[in-house]
């Protein structure tokens, strides 16, 4: 059982703006709806008839574009007839949802970057404020026009969201999710550690949140202390958004490495959980951890449901989810007190602890259970229904000698934790199989169950009328009797499916649209790229079977109920304003840097004013960061933002005039707008920089010393290899530097892959590089590709080779035809890219280039060596989450190389977190 923890609610229900129904015929969203209940009120298909449908048309995508990326997950969105879909490469369709006609195709003008990712998926579009929005795999929010598939806008999700790019493992794979104009979404990643987060935008591209919310600790803090490689708690399918009570449900990841939990001890809270945040503000309502110590990779990453269901005889709001376990749960939605819990989805849920080097036989492998596949909820019968993977895997746990525990831990190599490839073995006499299953919510009992010959990865979707749908991994599409689940027609697509039917009218006429294709991961799918459409009347001729169905396998704990804790903290504001210009008044200093809680938003209440001389601005739009602040400036010229107090960052502020900004009361002048336009500031989170000394040095220079620590007395995390490079140069036939062009480097594994920044003028590129795979070769095989606009370059049936954990020089040079590249040389390189706290001064406006630096030890103790010209100066210190490329090796507290010292700040680094005046100059 769920044992329940009280706590105190931080953020209290807002109140929803009345959302617009939606047209029976349509599917605009990734679940008809944003509560994901998958129930379309058309009434034409009916227990009686369903018999009677029929393949109307089938869109094959790689014979319309042979560019395409095979597989398909993509679940379509139905608008006026219109069934807008997507590619498993981030292409869009929209297509008449009668006649089959595409009506336009948007291609990525980087389209070929994407076809080196080793995992690439879509999953589906939002329709919001009348644009479609679709989710890149290198980390791009863009907006479309419905009428003709242009793009009209495209968002950099790192701007927002810290580190979330490729380079840092992310990558976008699932449908966004809007409500009341508000976009919601999270990201995948790869098994490298990246931290899970979900983030909300406006239909223009603007932050709708202050600040992402982090389902786990930062980088090297609480349960991530022990290795940059710790991670995880990735929302990596969409998100559930209740706007009656205006709350986002959604599921998070395990943490990483997936099957080795001795690196991450403890029950490595908000990983695996089911997670409630505030529609509006982001802030945390409630959470829920499902799988505590999960170590078989077991996600919480079905979309959960949201609903008006009775318990027993009580009607309440209620949130379900399934797991990855083969588990489902229900909550109270509003408290997140459950009703039901540890509900069995599958028939075997069996899953010891992981032993080192030896074989453990688990049920449901490592690729579930119920893994992305969506249920649905019926509200006349009270039912919930689950598509399921009925899988068994054979896991063996690595076991690292000392020595490889080190390397692996702290050197950059990819680490999963097992010693049988990514997901573990067939269990040999075992078949994979799948089953549609209903419970009553009533009562938490499964009311029927069937099984289907191959996995379910697709989810299930209902009528009114009674008629469930669900495709599975053997290809066919099913129909079903939702209240007794007696099969009442299934037909045999040709392909495998792993996507949920939508159900939509057009032209009067109800249809069922699937995409297939299916993955890898799943029934040996993942060759084709389809739609097929389905209604009363259409053709009866089916498909033969998808070849190659042989069931891959893929890869009980009580979770603990956790509300919101901790009201924010306010800083009051005590700065005088200058007599003249504008001034963005904020506490001076910086909010030194907090310990993350996992039962808290861990944002901080901040208040300034705006000030234009020693007046006040009252009706003035703030913007911190990229998000404009609700409230405009008060008649005193206040106001408060939120900033998370567990991450060091300095958070800009901009101020835009309007027609109902004063000064004094009165409307300001065009000269005074301009100069508060032209204010800047910022608020500062950074450690605490103790024990400060400034010694004057027998040669005139003056050497600082001090220690960086968190608000409890933790020292800043030490520096670390982050990464290995891989650079050189790309040229065209003629030995001409090609401008533009991106560097893909994947491991044949396929699991991990970056791609570099554009090429220079001069041709140059660097990335970052693993340098590792899976296994312990030397030298390691890597593919690798040049990718510009929509051409993509391999070097064919053969890859360059590596020099394990190392970095590398390696020059490209394009054929003069074709695609394919001679197989260049690599060469190794000394050196890496490292990653620490880089604590400096400035004097007056200017960045200080010391003698000579050191990097935080241990114990956060960093010294300076300043030149003699900062003798009887205010030095103001800055801390910088910093990287370099060094080519000798990094150690706490060793030489910082002074090469890449910043010769001026970026708006994002902390300063003026410490003060302290240096010796006074010899009289």
């Amino acid at each position: 059982m769920l044992a329940a923890t009280a706590l105190v609610v931080l953020a209290v229900d807002s109140t929803s703006a009345n959302v617009p129904p939606v047209a029976p015929g349509d599917w605009p969203a990734f679940g008809r709806t944003a509560d994901n209940m998958r129930l379309s009120p058309l009434t034409e298909i009916t227990p009686q008839n369903v018999s009677q449908l029929g393949r109307v048309y089938t869109k094959d995508f790689l014979a319309i574009d042979p560019d395409t990326r095979r597989g398909q997950q993509s679940y379509p969105l139905a608008i006026n007839g219109v069934l807008y879909v997507t590619t498993n490469d981030a292409n869009v369709f929209a297509i008449d949802g009668v006649t089959g006609k595409i009506l336009w195709q948007h291609k990525p003008q980087n389209s070929a970057v994407f076809k080196n990712f080793g995992v690439a998926a879509n999953r589906g579009l939002a329709y919001c404020g009348g644009k479609l929005f679709i989710l890149q795999l290198d980390m791009k929010l863009v907006a479309l026009r419905p009428s003709d598939g242009q793009v009209v806008g495209e968002l950099a999700i790192s701007q927002d969201v810290p580190d979330a790019t490729v380079g840092y493992g992310y990558s976008e794979t699932s449908a966004p999710v809007c409500v009341n104009n508000t976009i919601v979404f999270g990201a995948a990643g790869s098994e490298r550690g990246p931290r899970g987060f979900v983030m909300a935008y406006t239909p223009d591209l603007k932050p709708a949140w202050p600040t992402p919310f982090w389902t786990i600790p930062p980088d090297r803090q609480s349960w991530r202390r022990a290795s940059r490689i710790i991670g995880g708690g990735p929302v990596w399918t969409p998100v559930t958004i209740d706007a009656a009570t205006s709350t986002v449900f959604f599921g998070t990841g395990s943490g990483t490495p997936v099957y080795f939990p001795t690196l991450r001890p403890g029950n490595n809270p908000r990983a695996a959980s089911l997670i409630a945040v505030d529609l509006s503000t982001g802030k945390l309502k409630w959470w829920q951890q499902l799988i505590q110590n999960d170590q078989w990779e077991y996600d919480v990453a079905q979309p959960p449901l949201v609903y008006d269901g009775k318990v027993g005889n009580t009607k309440t709001r209620i949130v379900s989810v399934a797991t990855k376990e083969g588990m489902w749960y229900a909550f109270d939605a509003k408290t997140g007190r459950p009703f039901h819990d540890r509900v069995k989805v599958l028939d075997r849920v069996e899953h010891p602890p992981l032993k080192p080097g030896q074989p453990v036989v688990v049920y449901p492998g490592s690729i579930g259970g119920v893994n992305y596949s969506p249920g649905a909820y019926d509200p006349e019968l009270n039912y919930v229904f689950n598509a399921a993977a009925e899988t068994a895997g054979v896991l063996i746990q690595k076991k690292l000698t000392p020595t490889q525990r080190k390397r692996k831990f702290l050197l950059g190599d990819i680490f999963l934790g097992l010693d049988n490839g990514n997901f573990g073995d067939y269990l040999p006499g075992w078949k994979d199989h799948g089953s549609i299953s209903a419970i009553d919510v009533s009562t938490g009992k499964r009311v029927w169950k069937f099984d289907t010959p191959e996995p379910e990865r697709g989810g299930v979707s209902l009528t009114t009328t009674g008629v469930g749908f669900a495709g599975g991994g053997d290809g066919v599409l099913r129909a079903f009797d939702s209240k007794t689940g007696r099969v009442l027609w299934t037909f045999q697509t040709g392909r495998q499916i792993a996507a949920g039917p939508t159900i939509f009218s057009a032209g009067g006429k109800e249809y069922v649209a699937i995409t297939v294709g299916g993955s890898p991961t799943s029934s040996n799918g993942g060759l084709a790229s389809q739609l097929q459409v389905f209604s009363i009347g259409g053709s009866q001729a089916q498909s033969p079977k998808p070849p190659g169905l042989t069931s891959v396998s893929g890869s009980g704990s009580s979770g603990t109920l956790s509300r919101a804790a901790a009201p924010t903290r306010s800083l009051a504001v005590h700065v005088k304003a200058s007599a003249v210009g504008a001034r963005i008044a904020v506490p001076a200093g910086a909010i030194t840097l907090g310990l993350w809680n996992p039962n808290s938003s861990n944002l901080v209440e901040v208040k300034g004013k705006i000030l234009l001389g020693s007046k006040p601005v009252s009706g003035a739009s703030v913007a911190v960061d990229r998000y404009t602040l609700p409230q405009k400036t008060a008649a005193d010229g206040s106001f408060s933002a939120l900033v998370d107090s567990t991450l060091a960052r300095r958070h800009p502020i901009v101020v835009t005039a309007g027609s109902s900004t004063r000064v004094g009361g009165q409307p300001l002048t065009a000269a005074q707008a301009s100069t508060l336009k032209d204010a800047s500031g910022g608020i500062n989170v950074g450690y605490k920089l103790a024990d400060l000394k400034a010694v004057k040095q027998t040669d005139g220079t003056v050497k600082v010393t001090g220690r960086a620590v968190r608000s409890d007395g933790v020292p800043v995390p030490p520096v670390v290899l982050l990464s290995y490079r891989l650079a050189g140069t790309i040229t065209d036939s003629a030995g001409k530097p090609v401008q533009g062009a991106y560097v893909v480097s994947r491991t044949n594994d396929r699991d991990y892959w970056t791609f570099s920044e554009p090429t220079n003028a001069s041709g140059k590129y660097v990335s970052f590089f693993p340098a590792s795979d899976l296994t312990e070769a030397d030298p390691v095989e890597f593919a690798i590709q040049v990718a510009i606009g929509r051409t993509s370059y391999t070097t064919g049936a053969r890859n360059p080779t590596f020099k394990r954990r190392s970095s590398a020089e390696m020059d490209l040079k394009l054929p003069s035809s074709g695609t394919v590249m001679a197989v260049p040389t690599t060469t190794p390189q000394a050196g890496a890219i490292y990653r620490g706290t880089l604590i400096g001064v400035s004097v007056g406006k200017g960045v200080v280039h010391p003698v000579s630096a050191t990097w935080p030890d241990a114990k956060g103790r960093f010294s300076l060596v300043l030149p003699s010209s900062v003798r009887g100066k205010m030095l103001r210190f800055w801390q910088s989450d910093f990287q370099t490329y060094q080519t000798t090796d990094v150690e706490p507290g060793g030489k910082v190389d002074l090469t890449a010292w910043p010769t001026a700040l970026s708006p994002r680094v902390p300063r003026d977190t410490a003060f302290l005046r240096a010796p006074d100059p010899a009289p």
